[in-house]
């Protein structure tokens, strides 16, 4: 019903909301109604008071957990853009209240740090993914491909990749450092040192990343993809030299 700002149904041509109404006596005492939140089915029960009977809509509750939480809120910014991603619109995709965010997240900078930690270990999944089975120019190759990839295909997690850690060792420091650990190990299966292999991670990681954020900022366009890929063969030829 326009206007209402609680979920609502219709029963028996009367307005039932969630926080339940006052006055209306010749509902049945139990129905089973449809919930339009989660496709299941849930009673309506009859309270009796002094004065009144009030009829309350009974809907079953879903179990949060922080993996339910972190899930919705990287479809969300994926497909509505990462400055949508809010205590209010995540809880409106859960079908709950705002209030019970608060026991997964610490506020708004809590969720997009979900959503930061959540993106760089999906981002992390891909290099791996894209690595194995390649080694020396061709894996650079592969890597940088599925990182841009990740970009264009999920553009509201990687802009939550381009916020800073809180501190060195939070979980999106860790998450960082992980997505890191593939550069390192396959900069060291092409031969280089320990240090040498943690400086040209750091170096290809931070090139490939600012490439992507400034295409992110700036918008796609076709002369990009020539771009990247000369970015990637200057990688290359660097990385030859060091070894």
């Amino acid at each position: 019903i326009e206007g209402w700002r609680e979920p609502t149904l219709i029963l028996q041509g009367y307005a039932v909301s969630s926080t339940g109404i006052r006055g209306v006596r010749r509902v049945p005492q139990r129905l089973v109604v449809q919930n339009p939140f989660h496709q299941s089915r849930c009673p309506v029960k009859l309270v009796e008071g002094d004065l009144h009977t009030e009829y309350t809509w009974g809907m079953a509750k879903r179990r949060l957990s922080l993996a339910l939480v972190a899930e919705n809120a990287v479809t969300l910014v994926d497909r509505d853009g990462f400055d949508a991603l809010t205590i209010s619109a995540i809880a409106g995709e859960l079908g709950v209240g705002p209030s019970a965010l608060y026991s997964h997240v610490e506020g708004l900078e809590g969720l997009h740090q979900l959503v930061a930690v959540t993106a760089t270990s999906n981002l992390t999944t891909s290099l791996n993914r894209a690595a194995i089975g390649t080694s020396g120019a061709e894996a650079v190759t592969a890597m940088g491909a599925a990182y841009r990839g990740f970009a264009l295909e999920h553009p509201g997690q990687f802009a939550s990749t381009l916020l800073p850690p809180s501190t060195d060792h939070d979980a999106l420091a860790n998450a960082n450092r992980s997505l890191l650990d593939v550069f390192v190990l396959v900069f060291g299966a092409m031969g280089l040192g320990a240090d040498q292999a943690h400086l040209a991670a750091r170096s290809t990681r931070c090139a490939i990343h600012g490439f992507l954020a400034i295409e992110h900022n700036a918008g796609t366009t076709a002369a990009h993809e020539e771009e990247f890929n000369h970015l990637l063969d200057a990688l290359q030829r660097g990385l030859g030299s060091m070894i």
